[in-house]
């Protein structure tokens, strides 16, 4: 038999046993009563209809079944809250119960991504991790400290928004923004300017982000039949592997360069890093170490850059689409803020409409929960 012949053969025995384990379960496990949904295909369920908007495709299921469904995707059965107040029963009513979330295969290919809070489960780690972050890091009065270096790197992009149309240039939303929120992150954590020219480093950083989340939101096998993991048929944990350890290895380098100015007495920076150097000193190494930091750090670069310029792209797309809207916003910003003047923290309360239509726009809550 040649090669590729039996690794087609051995593909489909795999999938097929699973599919035959997959119907014993089904048969006699005690059934749980799960949402209506769509039928889908043998063993792909609905992945076909997924397509590649799965955002759209979603939307259209849910005029049919409604704002909570079951999904079949591969051997995975999950159930879709797709409207506000599903996903405030979840997330918020019910939220104890939604603790603990699949872990994509492409992100176990990050060295202790078990240290993660975004995926550990709900235990005692999970709580203490949590409220050392609560408590330490996010606390109202270290994010007030920070405001000046948010503001000055929101007023940069503003600048490049006026030349960019000043010039009649294009300009990416997205790309803008993204380099927009890891220039303050950078700034947060490491006192260092992504925009700076002399910062390689931090240029190589935006690239490895770039790449971690386009291979973490490919389709992959793995995720839809749990059997072939260990193959890694696409690749995709492999070559995530590669970025993940090069952003470990810079955010090494970081540490290692900042335990250096500190035993040398140079001034702190007190940035984020000396922040989290300091809370590994108190709580001990055994509570909170070296890797605890790294992989805490690989979340804040990964998870606050692209939640803030997908979400902000998605708000200007819609204000876009909706110009009735928009002229109603730059009223309220005109009347309140002033022609031409710089928007505060502060000034958000003071702007109703504009919360209120951005919110609006750009939830579009699709939660996904494996069901058991």
């Amino acid at each position: 038999m040649e090669p590729l012949s039996f690794l087609l053969y051995s593909l489909f025995l795999l999938i097929f046993t699973q599919a035959l384990l997959h119907i014993k379960d089904w048969l006699f496990k005690k059934r749980v009563q799960l949402p209506p949904g769509p039928t889908g295909l043998p063993i792909i369920g609905s992945l076909l209809t997924l397509g590649d908007r799965p955002h759209e495709s979603i939307t259209k299921l849910a005029e049919t079944y409604g704002p909570l469904m079951t999904v079949r995707l591969g051997f995975n059965v999950t159930v879709v809250a797709s409207s506000a107040e599903m996903a405030r029963e979840i997330l918020q009513k019910n939220d104890q119960a939604f603790l603990g979330r699949p872990i994509p295969d492409a992100a176990t290919a990050q060295t202790n991504y078990d240290l993660s809070v975004v995926w550990l489960p709900g235990n005692e780690k999970w709580r203490n991790l949590r409220k050392i972050y609560k408590s330490q890091i996010f606390a109202t009065h270290r994010l007030d400290a920070l405001q000046g270096s948010r503001h000055q790197a929101v007023d940069g992009m503003v600048r490049r928004v006026v030349e960019a149309s000043e010039a009649g240039e294009a300009i990416s939303i997205g790309t803008l923004v993204f380099g927009t929120t890891l220039n303050s992150l950078s700034n947060t954590i490491f006192s260092v300017d992504i925009f700076d020219p002399k910062s390689n480093a931090i240029q190589e950083l935006k690239e490895l982000i770039w790449s971690i989340m386009e291979l973490g939101g490919k389709p992959n096998l793995s995720d839809f039949f749990p059997l072939l993991k260990s193959f890694d048929l696409q690749g995709i944990r492999r070559s995530t592997k590669v970025p993940y350890d090069r952003l470990h290895g810079l955010i090494d380098n970081m540490i290692d360069q900042r335990l250096e100015l500190r035993a040398s007495g140079s001034p702190r920076c007190d940035d984020l890093l000396d922040v989290l150097l300091d809370l590994s000193k108190e709580q001990g190494h055994e509570e909170f170490n070296r890797l605890n930091i790294k992989v805490f750090l690989t979340d804040f670069f990964i998870g606050g850059t692209d939640t803030t310029s997908a979400t902000i792209e998605w708000a200007m797309t819609e204000l876009l689409r909706n110009p009735d809207i928009m002229a109603k916003a730059k009223q309220e910003l005109a009347e309140t803020i002033g022609i031409g003047e710089s928007i505060q923290e502060k000034d958000i309360p003071r702007l109703p409409y504009l919360q209120a239509k951005a919110v609006a726009l750009v939830a579009i809550p699709v939660v996904v929960a494996k069901a058991e």
